[in-house]
């Protein structure tokens, strides 16, 4: 019975130190080591045997009386039980890291390792195995780098029990089968590489909730679907923060869909930054709608100029009467003006009447349009689509978490095609600029105005649209200096579609094509030589006139003379004589005289008439 007491006493006090300590309520205490309950029992024995011995018989025999007394419990020995428990909870958290390492180990196919330095050593602490990485403590694993190290076979769900891991990079192995759902339990993952394995399969949904994850890089495997991951705090790594399979062309029918990924990368390892561009982020579509945008902004601006113009004319000719000279300048101006549209294009046609010409004209600016568009469409970094021309110029490489671009286009390329552009498209632009201000003229029919107008604004508007989509789609696929050059040529070649298209129709037809851009001169010229014409004839009449009148004087002078010679007959003969002579040799003179006027007058009005434009 005093034995039983005893035990009574030892093992109460445990219980209470163990209930004092709230991290195990309704749980057994911890097991002690054997060397420990050992000495425990030795000591219960002893004490047993110096209180029987201390005990008289009476107290033997009235074993009721016996009293117990309770047991005093010192803070020293609570402190020192406390403290052997957390050593004792420690030790059982290293010991689930160390199985959790040994089952990545042998999942992993360990034995084939390229390096595999201090693994599965019992007398070493798993903190010093090849990779692993563990904090200033040396208790819980922070790192586990096992890059490019020949690991196979596939990764163990016990790596979810490695709950303070930081960084996992297991990139450029040969892991297979799928990523296990208890990845999703490391939440305080920052840097997480799978890349350049076999892994297949979705990834875990639990990767949308790493909140504290910045670096994300799936590429160049097998997995068929991403969840929606928020984007990565800050995107701190640029480019290189999140990477997957998302590029074309695909190992899969349709390409991975990653819609926060930074980069996409394809089947052969080539990549590209998946970031919105700035029109996009202005809230257009794409680079078509922002190139119908700037269209619609042209032809307002071209029409606020035109009606400007018009104006300015109409204000510095108000109560001025036009000449038949300033006329005929200006109507050398616009012919000069109508040339400069080029007599061997189609869009000559929009300057003349002819409904066939107008239906050529808007069927080749159409035409050129639409081919264009094909270029925008293809520029479009939509990196899904087969479609897309975007070149794939960025490298992920193995031994590094950054990408980096490839590409060796420089400054020069781009110097170069601004030569080009400019030298092959100014002319157009000029041309059309001077063709909408010469629709201003005051002297135009509304209907000559509206096809002048109408003609620069398509041959500038055509201009411009090339030029952008040159640049547009040069960003996008040119991957050098010579390959923007030959880009560049390819989309000047577009923009002599007009040209071509009057060179077949002449190639059929010659009287389709016979002064097309000088019809409208022709009709100014006729108009010229009617009005020369008129002139002319007007001419003639004052002569004749003249001439009428020169008679008349000539006859009544004669008369007078008569009158004077039958008055002087007392005079003498001779007198009658000279003076006969004199007034025949004065009837001669005026008469020359006359005539002189004449000829001088008519002189004068043929010097005025300019000489009509030759078509």
């Amino acid at each position: 019975m005093i034995a039983f007491g005893s035990i009574v006493t030892f093992v109460v006090p445990l219980s209470l130190i163990h209930q004092t300590d709230g991290s195990g309520e309704g749980k057994a205490p911890p097991a002690l080591p054997p060397s420990a309950s050992r000495s425990l029992r030795q000591k219960d024995i002893q004490s047993n045997n110096n209180h029987a011995a201390s005990v008289t018989p009476d107290v033997i025999n009235n074993p009721v009386a016996v009293v117990v007394p309770p047991p005093v419990f010192s803070p020293s020995a609570v402190s020192v039980s406390n403290r052997r428990m957390k050593s004792d909870a420690n030790a059982t958290f290293h010991e689930i890291e160390r199985n959790a390492l040994i089952a990545f180990y042998d999942s992993a196919k360990g034995a084939d390792w390229t390096n595999a330095t201090n693994w599965m050593d019992e007398y070493i602490r798993y903190c010093d195995w090849k990779g692993v990485t563990c904090d200033d403590n040396k208790s819980h694993v922070t790192k586990l780098n096992l890059t490019s190290n020949g690991l196979s076979g596939r990764l163990s769900e016990s790596i979810g029990n490695l709950t303070s891991m930081e960084v996992l990079d297991l990139s450029d192995n040969d892991i297979k089968a799928s990523i296990p759902t208890e990845l999703g339990k490391l939440s305080s993952l920052i840097y997480l590489r799978l890349s350049y394995n076999a892994f297949t399969g979705a990834a875990p949904e639990g990767l949308a909730e790493m909140r504290e994850l910045q670096l994300l890089q799936l590429q160049s495997n097998r997995i068929t679907n991403i969840p929606t991951i928020p984007r990565l705090i800050d995107n701190i790594h640029g480019q290189s923060t999140f990477v997957a399979d998302c590029g074309v062309p695909s190992d899969f029918d349709e390409a991975l869909e990653c819609e926060n990924c930074t980069m996409c990368c394809n089947e052969d390892d080539d990549c590209y930054p998946q970031e919105e561009t700035k029109v996009v982020k202005w809230g257009l579509k794409g680079y078509a709608t922002f190139a119908a945008v700037l269209s619609a902004c042209f032809i307002a601006l071209c029409c606020m100029v035109a009606i400007l113009l018009y104006i300015i004319a109409r204000r510095k000719n108000i109560g001025n009467s036009l000449t038949s000279a300033v006329e005929m300048r200006i109507k050398q101006n616009d012919m000069y003006a109508l040339s400069k549209i080029g007599k061997d294009s189609v869009y000559s046609y929009f300057v003349t009447d002819k409904i066939f010409g107008w239906m050529a004209a808007l069927t080749t600016l159409c035409l050129q349009f639409g081919i264009l568009v094909f270029f925008i469409n293809a520029s479009e970094a939509n990196l899904q689509n087969d479609r897309t021309d975007v070149q794939f110029t960025w490298k992920c490489p193995r031994d590094t978490y950054a990408c980096e671009n490839t590409a060796g286009l420089t400054d020069a390329g781009w110097a170069i095609f601004s030569v080009l552009m400019v030298a092959f498209l100014s002319k157009d632009l000029i041309s059309g600029s001077k063709l909408i201000n010469h629709s201003a003229r005051i002297t135009h029919s509304f209907k000559s105005r509206i096809r002048y107008f109408f003609g620069g604004t398509c041959l500038c508007l055509i201009t411009l649209f090339a030029l952008y989509v040159s640049t547009v789609y040069n960003k996008a696929i040119a991957t050098s200096n010579t390959q923007i050059i030959l880009t560049a040529v390819v989309v000047l070649f577009v923009t002599e579609f007009d040209r071509w298209i009057f060179s077949i129709l002449e190639a059929i037809n010659e009287d389709w094509t016979a002064h097309v851009a000088d019809s409208g001169d022709e009709n100014e010229t006729k108009k010229q030589i009617a009005s020369q014409q008129e002139e002319l004839r007007n001419l003639r009449e004052i002569v004749e006139r003249m001439q009428e009148s020169k008679c008349q004087r000539e006859q009544t002078t004669s008369q007078q003379e008569d009158r004077k010679s039958s008055e002087m007959q007392s005079s003498g003969h001779s007198e009658n004589v000279v003076s006969g002579c004199d007034g025949h040799s004065e009837n001669v003179v005026f008469g020359c005289e006359g005539d002189m006027n004449a000829q001088q007058l008519e002189s004068e009005h043929v010097h005025d008439i300019a000489v009509p434009y030759e078509a």
